[in-house]
């Protein structure tokens, strides 16, 4: 009887560090795709705005 208990808390213990384990790894796999597309957010806002710089310093050097 004793050696079934010690088996049940074992099993138990190691269920929670092994449910810990996956938690974290899940939060990191979805952070680090956040970060990707957060990071191809900005490249897409930045080339916007050097398109737009572009274009105003052209109209700007076109005498009109």
């Amino acid at each position: 009887m004793y050696y079934k208990r010690k088996l049940l808390i074992a099993l138990l213990a190691v269920g929670t560090v092994g449910g810990y384990a996956m938690g974290f790894s899940s939060m990191r796999h979805h952070m680090r795709r956040h970060c990707e597309r957060r990071d191809r957010q900005e490249q897409r806002f930045e080339q916007h705005v050097a398109k737009a710089c572009v274009e105003a310093a052209r109209e700007s050097m076109d005498p009109k």
